[in-house]
């Protein structure tokens, strides 16, 4: 990824990119250790109530298929195990890094595009358990580069207020030209964006590529797979009426993103209804 300190000196003279919550940072230290117990974690996490809180509810969706409802951060730990808790407690603190941007906009409903993460979040782990590609990839990971593949859209929501509404109103006039006009207007894409922030996380390298590929995933240097599977998730957001900005527009279903990962469109759309139903079991952040 050659032209990443280029583009880090283009985004940060432009926006000021979320850090990662200090506690999530713990997190990660901590369960990379093989002395870490699910009370040593549990105790990290607590120490930040929005993430906590957020944690729970997503630990007791129903997707989670758990007997009896979770209470407690430890009892969740134990439950999930440290790889789905490391997944989980990531998710928790995006929703938290991005609570204050909840107001609709032109072009633009923050409930939308979670809505459209959530749902590629979910077709990217199905998908995925449905390729032989990502027999030996943990669905956790899968799950958290569809929901984070459009994360710098609301980065730039953020970060850009005026100037970003601007753009999306020259994208709603030119829908199927979203990342030629951003680039005209600032530079990079938000899919650039994203992927700085993945760098600045410290995520997974493969997730940051992914996030960086997903709407031309036959480019990605490393990590093809992944971005293709993103960029076929992403693309049944759009066709399941679940935009992630209501300027632009989906695509079809990309045959070659699809052969990437070994799934052909019969197999895709035999998927759709059970993706559709696991994502229904989904809350929203807020």
């Amino acid at each position: 990824m050659s032209t990443v300190p280029d583009l880090l000196a283009v985004v940060s003279g432009a926006t000021e990119l979320p850090t990662m919550p200090e506690v999530l940072v713990s997190l990660d230290e901590a369960l990379s250790s093989p002395d870490c117990t699910a009370q040593d974690a549990a105790e990290i996490i607590s120490k930040d109530p929005a993430i906590a809180a957020n944690m729970l509810r997503i630990v007791n969706s129903v997707s989670y298929g758990l007997q009896s409802r979770v209470t407690s951060i430890s009892h969740a730990v134990s439950v999930l195990g440290f790889d789905v808790t490391r997944a989980t407690a990531l998710q928790a603190g995006v929703f938290k890094t991005f609570d204050d941007v909840r107001d609709p906009q032109p072009h633009f409903d923050p409930a939308a595009f979670w809505r459209h993460a959530i749902f590629a979040g979910v077709a990217a782990r199905i998908l995925g358990s449905s390729s032989p590609r990502f027999a030996e990839s943990n669905p956790e990971h899968l799950y958290m580069a569809g929901l984070l593949h459009d994360i710098g859209r609301i980065v730039l929501v953020q970060s850009l207020g005026v100037r970003y509404r601007e753009l999306l109103e020259a994208v709603s006039a030119r829908p199927d030209a979203e990342l030629e006009i951003e680039r005209d207007c600032l530079g990079f894409t938000h899919a650039d964006v994203g992927s700085m922030l993945g760098i600045l996380w410290r995520l997974p390298e493969e997730l940051v590529t992914a996030v960086r590929y997903h709407h031309n995933p036959a480019d990605a240097p490393i990590h093809r797979d992944l971005a293709s599977l993103v960029h076929v998730a992403n693309d049944l957001a759009w066709r399941s009426d679940l935009p992630s900005t209501l300027a632009a527009e989906g695509h079809e279903f990309d045959t070659e993103a699809g052969a990437a990962i070994g799934l052909g469109s019969a197999l895709v759309e035999e998927l759709l209804p059970r993706i559709e139903a696991d994502y229904r079991t989904w809350q929203m952040p807020w």
